[in-house]
């Protein structure tokens, strides 16, 4: 699995996720209910300003797997992403798809205000909506040494993911203080090779992921 389809897993409100391509022969309109997103910044080192993407996901009414493709245009400046490549997310009732992985031209940065989401089946019929996006562009100029205390003036939450060596998930929480050092992430998971930090701020509309760092028990950080 892709590395930034991954992450959506963790910071997405389901449990499971398939991306890939789906091929449908029905002639019903698509029926998407409403739309939401998440602005994520995407560290990868301390000196190294982070990256940024828009993921955007719109619960729908009908078979997720009727959906071909998506069309996703800022209205602010025209900027336009159209893609086969689908992320489909289910969880008890609840369906979506979307994309995880808008990213912005080099040296731009993702437009705030709004965007209007086409899907499309298989035979070209096709359903639009909008959704308004929000964010606090000063996460642009946010090294990750910083971002503790910027996320603690926004009152965000730190998440923690914790991986074996197979890099299979085994938590996905609080960072409470069982998980505070990678000795005490040792001690309450013995096959935990790497874990990873999360930040959730703006209900979840801007989303900040730190660098994949190792367990190491013999160290107290």
């Amino acid at each position: 699995m892709q590395h930034h389809s991954r992450i959506y897993i963790l910071i997405s409100l389901v449990l499971a996720a398939c991306t890939g391509l789906f091929m449908s022969c029905s002639q019903n309109l698509p029926e998407v209910a409403s739309a939401d997103y998440s602005v994520i910044f995407d560290y990868s080192d301390e000196t190294t300003l982070p990256s940024a993407r828009l993921s955007v996901f719109a619960n729908s009414a009908s078979e997720v797997r009727r959906y071909q493709r998506i069309k996703i245009t800022s209205l602010e400046n025209g900027w336009c992403w159209d893609t086969e490549i689908l992320a489909m997310l289910e969880s008890d009732d609840t369906q979506w798809a979307g994309c995880t992985n808008l990213v912005p031209p080099e040296n731009e940065k993702l437009p705030v205000g709004t965007y209007e989401i086409t899907y499309y089946n298989a035979d070209e019929k096709e359903y639009s909506l909008t959704v308004d996006v929000k964010y606090d562009v000063q996460f642009y100029d946010v090294l990750l040494p910083a971002l503790p205390e910027v996320m603690s003036k926004k009152r965000g939450i730190e998440k923690i993911a914790v991986y074996d060596k197979e890099h299979i998930l085994i938590y996905f929480g609080d960072r409470t203080e069982e998980f505070l050092t990678t000795r005490a992430i040792w001690n309450r998971y013995r096959e935990a090779a790497s874990y990873q930090v999360i930040w959730y701020a703006d209900k979840g509309n801007l989303i900040c992921v730190t660098p994949e760092k190792p367990v190491t028990p013999e160290e107290g950080n």
